[in-house]
């Protein structure tokens, strides 16, 4: 292994010490992160290897990598600063550009996939953990890169923990980039001991202090609408300023805490949810000023990178809604479980930002103690199938030359990820430690294994145009909002689209093509409850896996296929996932013999059918229920048994 220490950094005219240069040209020296930064800088001057908790609030993300350019680390190469999110990526990239008084897309940029704002002589690039797992997998050493900075890894993003074992792998090969790893609550003992003794530098965050109040008695998890809507009102009647921002797992219980408020007959404030499915320009209203107080309802899209000015009271359910995959069924849980120990101090430190705050756990001290330290890494709860592919794609594999991972999965998932992928014919038959010829194809593919397989194949078929379009569609965030006032006019709008029983699918291609065809107008967004960014980054994605698909070789269709070729092309994604109709909604696997139920929603029918998105919820009695969201009709004589 290599060692920590690194070479000698370049000779350069620069002031004795960070601070002397950031008061004439850089950074916000009000923020805490400044009393550390000297540490952070000369730590990473004589060590390739950084570990920096500092608290929420802090300054990190935005002042790290301005001391690291006042520092001359550019001299050498970028700084990358990898984040989990687009949204995050973008806003923090324009915020470094402003406090350094540069145009975004020059000195400081960001890439992300579909939008990109960053040029050659960028220094400081905020990117996306999949754009930066491009960028490795193209230039495994990391020639054009000086430091790689990986923001809130303590949320431990499947992409974000492959790319920094990329990054460890090349150090390993010879490469003189340097990483650092930024958190408010990582385990920084556990992350140095596994590389090797890497140095650790704690910072304080929080300018202002935080009281935090837990509840006396255990609260049914059903209640937690009714509790949180009380004690915002009791927090709205007792107390003149500040906004509360109160969390719940999912809309639906988001839904539940407004009804509960809205009885309650609460005046003087403006009730506001925050998920996913909202629009751009409801999304928006949570940061605008508005008369009186505001009561933000929100999933844990607030937990972190969103400052919310105004917010003094947090109200915390302590839950969550995330996905659990089942790599023996291949099928994905959608469920509603404890919060852990880092996620509720990131909540926690919603407020106290810009002023003293107040916490409110809706759970007990002792609760809050029995809770995990740590949220559950997302390579333990998804399937492999990229990771692996992306893996062989760079000439490694862990029956040879693997990658260090932080915390390994069950083998059982890795068996399930080679299995799709031979199935999908993307190993080598001969030597399955390697990839096929059209393995290396699929890899060159910004998207899951499943959706690639369907567009080269669907290029072959004369109809990739489409498969391009539905996975870039599976590739962007939700397209269809559903504002509460206004639920029966958003169904009718969606159900205006499901023109085909044949497939789900191609019922989502029609949407794209309607779009299309009216220019990508955003008032013909608005008019079908769309959201225009989403259906932007849509038609980046899919002009991007058009791009690839080419450079590849493949040629793009211009007329329009029939419907069952469609059907064809989308099958050859899914070979295992094939279902026969078993009676009364229930469809049975052809390979395992497990049942599911088509959802209300699906508009495919026939006997047989593929699914292309299969998950198991919870039931309200706390069962679970296996079912099919997205489904195609299929023939037997196009399924290989």
């Amino acid at each position: 292994m290599m060692s920590e220490k690194g070479g000698e950094f370049p000779p350069q005219e620069q002031p004795k010490t960070v601070e002397q240069k950031a008061e004439r040209e850089i950074g916000n020296r009000e923020l805490p992160i400044w009393e550390k930064m000297q540490e952070v800088v000369e730590t990473l001057k004589n060590n390739n290897r950084l570990i920096l908790v500092s608290e929420t609030g802090s300054g990190k993300t935005t002042q790290v990598p301005q001391a690291l350019w006042a520092e001359g680390f550019t001299k050498r190469g970028k700084i990358f600063v990898v984040e989990n999110r687009v949204a995050v990526a973008v806003e923090i990239a324009k915020r470094v550009a402003e406090e350094m008084k540069v145009k975004i897309g020059q000195e400081v940029g960001y890439l992300t996939g579909p939008e990109k704002k960053s040029g050659r002589d960028s220094q400081i690039v905020f990117l996306t953990s999949g754009v930066f797992k491009n960028i490795v997998r193209d230039r495994p050493k990391l020639e054009q890169a000086s430091v790689v900075l990986f923001d809130e890894f303590d949320e431990r993003y499947l992409l974000s923990d492959i790319g920094l074992a990329l990054v460890e792998k090349a150090q390993n090969q010879g490469s003189e980039v340097k990483f650092g790893l930024m958190s408010a609550t990582l385990n920084a003992q556990k992350f140095s001991e596994h590389f090797g003794g890497a140095p650790i530098v704690e910072a304080k965050g929080r300018p202002y202090p935080v009281e935090t109040h837990f509840s006396s008695e255990r609260i049914d998890p059903r209640r937690m609408p009714e509790k949180a809507a009380e004690l915002a009102l009791s927090i709205h009647q007792g107390h003149q300023k500040g906004d509360v921002l109160i969390f719940m797992p999912g809309k639906q219980e988001i839904n539940a805490t407004i009804e509960e408020m809205m009885k309650q007959k609460i005046t003087g404030a403006t009730i506001l949810p925050l998920h996913g499915e909202l629009s751009p320009q409801e999304r928006h209203r949570i940061f605008e000023e508005q008369l009186g107080r505001k009561i933000i309802v929100s999933t844990n899209i607030a937990e972190r990178g969103l400052t919310i000015d105004g917010v003094k009271y947090v109200i915390d359910s302590g839950l969550v809604r995330m996905n659990e995959y089942d790599p023996a069924a291949d099928t994905t849980k959608l469920v509603v479980t404890s919060t852990a120990q880092d996620s509720l101090r990131q909540r926690q430190g919603r407020a106290g930002r810009t002023q003293p705050g107040e916490c409110h756990f809706l759970i007990t001290q002792d609760e809050f103690n029995r809770r995990p330290a740590s949220t559950k890494p997302e390579i333990m709860r998804t399937s492999l199938r990229e990771v692996v592919l992306q893996i062989k794609a760079m000439g490694y594999s862990r029956e040879g030359d693997p990658i260090r991972l932080i915390d390994s999965p069950e083998k059982q998932n890795w068996k399930t990820a080679k299995n799709q992928l031979r199935l999908l014919g993307a190993l080598n038959p001969e030597d399955e430690t390697k990839l096929s010829e059209f393995g290396q194809k699929l890899a060159e593919l910004s998207c899951d294994p499943r959706e690639g397989t369907m567009l080269l194949r669907g290029c072959e078929m004369g109809c990739g145009k489409e498969m391009a379009i539905i996975a870039a569609l599976r590739t962007s965030r939700r397209l269809f909002y559903r504002p509460q006032a206004e639920a029966e006019q958003a169904d009718a709008a969606r159900k205006q689209f499901e023109t085909s029983n044949l497939s789900d699918l191609l019922n989502l291609v029609n949407v794209y093509e309607q779009a299309e065809r009216a220019n990508f107008d955003s008032k013909w967004c608005r008019d079908n409850y769309i959201s225009w960014l989403a259906l932007r980054e849509v038609r980046q994605n899919y002009s991007q896996l058009l791009e690839q698909a080419k450079r590849s070789g493949y040629k793009i269709n211009k007329d329009k296929p029939a419907p069952e070729v469609l059907c064809q092309a989308i099958a050859k994604g899914f070979p295992d996932k094939v279902f026969e109709n078993a009676g009364r909604g229930w469809y049975r696997s052809r390979t395992t013999d497990e049942r599911a139920l088509l959802g209300r929603e699906s508009r495919a029918t026939g006997n047989l059918i593929v699914a292309n998105e299969l998950i198991t919820i919870q039931t309200k009695r706390g069962g679970e229920l296996p079912l099919i969201t997205l489904a195609t009709k299929v023939e037997p004589e196009w399924i290989k048994k």
